[in-house]
């Protein structure tokens, strides 16, 4: 397909997908759900108890793309 087919219809499902996902929230007010009484600790997090997993994980998975764009440049030459 040429290049401009595929720009236009990209962007025609990308309006009919954002036509679609306001519908789907403009249906109104909802009613939200009854408080509880039990307010004595805020909500749990799954995140919040091993954010720093997520961290070493993220410094490891750079360390290793820079490493492969690193070895990969000095093999061309």
């Amino acid at each position: 397909m040429r290049p401009q087919i595929v720009k236009i219809y990209t962007t025609v499902l990308s309006l009919f997908a954002s036509t679609f996902l306001f519908a789907a929230t403009s249906q109104g007010p909802s009613e939200p759900p009854p408080p509880t009484m039990d307010r004595t600790t805020g909500p749990e997090l799954p995140i919040d108890s091993n954010l720093y997993l997520l961290a070493i994980a993220a410094l490891v998975f750079g360390v290793y793309i820079a490493y492969k764009r690193h070895k990969a440049k000095n093999v061309s030459r």
